[in-house]
């Protein structure tokens, strides 16, 4: 008898906080320690009637949103008017509607009463409730779909082991970003909210309209964005990356393996083993239990990655791991897994790893590009440090060329509450990333759905020209090739791990230039390499305009989302999208024309691509990306960013325009089922 289990790996199923969301009594795990959870707001709505709820530390209504709302709920209260104290509801400013209506229910002695106090706070939770709404709206439910009721037993066996593995990695994950522990401030019947702090790991909003909303949070207390990483008396000192990347032990603090602890005056350095010992032999024991259960001549190379992993979240050693790691590949296993911390993109230095999982099968698509560009691995490297001139000196190159992957699921810091990764190039330290023996992978079944690909065309169509998007494809060998040449460029030139004067990229630029730098590098080659592989026959001139086509739509979809984030913080791919737009634009390559229509035949003002001129703008950007990063220059850095994302040039790429058109599409939000 089969017997079948249906994920909805929305990741319910992996239980992303695993105990109830409910009760003051119930007790969390923070850092592998039980304590009291803070009382829970269901206990603190049901002691309101003892004092007037305190708003000190709650957004502030505004006056066109109190009587919009004050209308909605049916209440008796207007705002006349904004004189005395500007942002504030004073109690001469508040009319009561109606005839006869009893001023001493909200007014007494000409203060608020607590009865207003608690309807205002009433007020202030259903605005909270309507911007969640609004965050969840803005992203679209996409399926990833992957049937193993076929499956041999030992792979249905690897199946259930990683996602046990990815449900501690989210938790991992959570403690990290420090949403883990605020999981009580839900309230058992506001499903909504519940649903935003599953799906962005915590109740802070991400979508673009939503992040900088100060009333758009899962949480009714309104709890800041934090960091599990840092000490709480540091997390909300807007210097604290100066301030540590200046202490004495700077170094050892920004290992990306490790947890600062302590306080600002007495720092300790604690390893993530160390931090967090319960969840890293957890997830450690389901990586031995999935090895445990390939046969002793099947998937040598897979099983040894996954004992060598099992080891590092033991240790916190991390190099044996991305050995056995680079020594898997599309012709020695079916599977692709990456379950590690890795990426630094979520914290707010930019230097500690995230915990994540990526669990794929191997795509058999990957061996069409790897055939054509491995024998051309070297001549690439070598033509960019050409290119860069003699700051650079190229380097033998080994990596992996790209593997295509179809995603299984993706969890911790790989998932994300809109959207998706879509190419990936790891280590980011180490040996085998400074010998270029990483591994790169594209993942291929991502927006391939139809709904996807119809809202893909209609963003286009909304801000190109019809000669322009006669260039669009969704073939895949050519949608995805921008993403292959992006992930293989950061194996190419001054790398991540590359040093000038004995300093690595981050402490040359600080952590979040750099990212923005090396992503720059990858995209800009990404293009860069397209005539490349044109001049050796292996695209025509329509293959290289799609490829183009492909890229200059994904800088729309980032600079929808703005340059920064709601607290503030650069977003790397967004920056890197507006220096692509803005250095087409002046060299002639993008044109906007305000008074033709677009493809779509409805808005007006759109761009005109000039695909001829693409590869000269492309090599004046890859040739000072390049110098940039290998002289360790930050000054001009940081003048190529600040020009294209606040200055002259952000002002050539059309950003509001931009913006509009492509959020009137929700954004994909990746639900997983696994049947097995």
């Amino acid at each position: 008898m089969r017997i079948q289990l249906r994920v909805v790996f929305m990741l319910v199923c992996l239980a992303l906080f695993s105990f109830v969301l409910s009760g003051c009594t119930a007790q969390v795990v923070r850092d592998d320690k039980p304590v009291s959870a803070e009382k829970s707001a269901g206990q603190a709505k049901r002691s309101a009637h003892q004092k007037a709820p305190d708003l000190s530390s709650l957004p502030k209504l505004g006056r066109d949103d109190f009587n919009r709302i004050a209308a909605l709920l049916d209440l008796p209260l207007f705002w006349s008017q904004d004189n005395d104290n500007q942002g504030v509801l004073d109690p001469n400013e508040l009319v009561l509607l109606g005839v006869a209506t009893k001023r001493t229910a909200y007014l007494k002695d000409n203060k608020f009463t607590v009865s207003f106090t608690r309807t205002v706070r009433m007020m202030i939770e259903f605005r909270r409730r309507e911007a969640v709404a609004q965050e969840l709206n803005y992203g679209r439910p996409t399926l990833v779909e992957t049937d193993f009721s076929k499956a041999s037993d030992t792979d249905k066996a690897i199946v259930e082991h990683i996602t046990r593995a990815a449900r501690i990695i989210e938790e991992l994950h959570g403690l990290q970003i420090g949403s883990f522990q605020l999981s009580n401030c839900l309230l058992p019947s506001d499903q909504p909210s519940r649903a935003v702090f599953r799906r962005n790991q915590g109740p802070w909003c991400q979508a673009p309209k939503t992040q900088s909303d100060p009333f758009c949070n899962a949480c009714p207390g309104f709890p800041k964005r934090g960091s599990g990483l840092y000490p709480p008396d540091m997390r909300d000192d807007p210097k604290l990356c100066e301030k540590l990347a200046a202490h004495p032990d700077a170094k050892k603090i920004f290992d990306p393996f490790v947890v600062v602890r302590g306080s600002a005056e007495k720092i300790r350095i604690v390893p993530y083993n160390k931090e967090w010992p319960q969840r890293m032999t957890q997830v450690a024991a389901e990586l031995r239990a999935a090895a445990k259960a390939i046969g002793p001549e099947k998937e040598k190379a897979f099983k040894a990655y996954l004992l060598a992993a099992a080891l590092g979240f033991e240790t916190n050693q991390w190099e044996p791991v991305d050995e056995a790691w680079a020594a898997m590949n599309a012709t020695n296993s079916s599977w692709y897994l990456r379950i590690a911390p890795d990426e630094v993109y979520f914290e707010p230095c930019n230097r500690k790893a995230g915990f994540h999982v990526s669990f794929a099968k191997i795509d058999p698509d990957s061996l069409y590009w790897q055939e054509k560009l491995v024998p051309l691995r070297e001549e690439m490297e070598k033509t960019l440090a050409d290119l860069i001139g003699p700051s650079y000196t190229a380097r033998p190159v080994t990596f992996h060329m790209p593997d295509f992957i179809e995603i299984v699921l993706n969890a911790g810091d790989a998932r994300h509450a809109t959207g998706a990764t879509i190419g990936q190039s790891l280590p980011n330290w180490g040996k085998v990333a400074s010998e270029g023996r990483g591994r790169t992978v594209v993942m291929s079944n991502l927006y391939t759905d139809p709904d996807s690909l119809a809202i893909t065309r209609a963003r286009g169509d909304a801000l190109l020209s019809t000669q322009a998007m006669r260039a669009y494809t969704e073939d895949k060998r050519l949608a995805l090739l921008d993403i292959i040449l992006h992930e293989a460029t950061h194996n190419f030139g001054p790398h991540s791990d590359f040093k000038v004067f004995g300093k690595r990229p981050a402490d040359l630029f600080g952590g979040a230039m750099a990212t923005i730098l090396e992503e720059l590098k990858a995209q800009t080659g990404a293009l860069y390499f397209v005539d490349f592989l044109k001049g050796k026959g292996l695209l025509s001139a329509e293959d290289a305009s799609s490829v183009y086509n492909h890229s200059i739509r994904w800088c729309f979809g980032h600079i929808s989302r703005g340059m920064f984030s709601g607290t503030g913080r650069p977003l790397p791919y967004s920056q890197v999208a507006a220096i692509h737009i803005a250095s087409l634009v002046k060299d002639g390559a993008l044109v906007w024309q305000p008074d033709q229509l677009a493809a779509n035949g409805t808005d007006r003002g759109r761009f005109e691509v000039h695909y001829d001129k693409i590869p000269t703008a492309i090599e004046k950007l890859m040739q000072l990306t390049g110098q940039i990063k290998a002289k360790g220059d930050k000054a001009a850095g940081q003048k190529l960013v600040d020009d294209c994302v606040k200055g002259d040039g952000f002002k050539l790429i059309h950003s509001q325009e931009i913006a509009e058109r492509i959020l009137r599409y929700p954004k994909g939000s990746f639900v997983y089922s696994i049947t097995y």
